[in-house]
C-alpha cells in the first residue's frame, strides 16, 4: 500500500486534539460525580478546556490578517 504512513499521520493530526478534549471532558464529568469536592475542581478545569480552546482559536483568527476565508472590507 502506497502512502499508508502518510494517511496514518493525517488521521492522527486531524483527530488527536478533539480526542484529547473529549477524553478530558469525560474525565472531568466522571470526576465531578465520583470524587466529591476535589472532583468539582477537576471538572471545572476539564469541562472548561473546550471553551478555552474555542476562545483561543477565535481570538487568534480575529487577530490575523484577512485571508481567503475571512471576509474583507470592500468600500466604494
Amino acid at each position: 500500500m502506497h502512502g499508508s504512513s502518510d494517511r496514518a499521520r493525517l488521521w492522527i493530526r486531524v483527530f488527536a486534539a478533539p480526542g484529547l478534549l473529549a477524553t478530558a471532558t469525560i474525565t472531568g464529568l466522571m470526576a465531578a460525580l465520583l470524587w466529591g469536592t476535589v472532583g468539582q475542581y477537576v471538572a471545572w478545569v476539564t469541562v472548561g478546556a473546550p471553551i478555552a480552546v474555542v476562545a483561543w482559536v477565535w481570538v487568534r483568527r480575529r487577530s490575523q490578517k484577512a485571508g481567503p476565508f475571512l471576509p474583507t472590507k470592500r468600500g466604494k
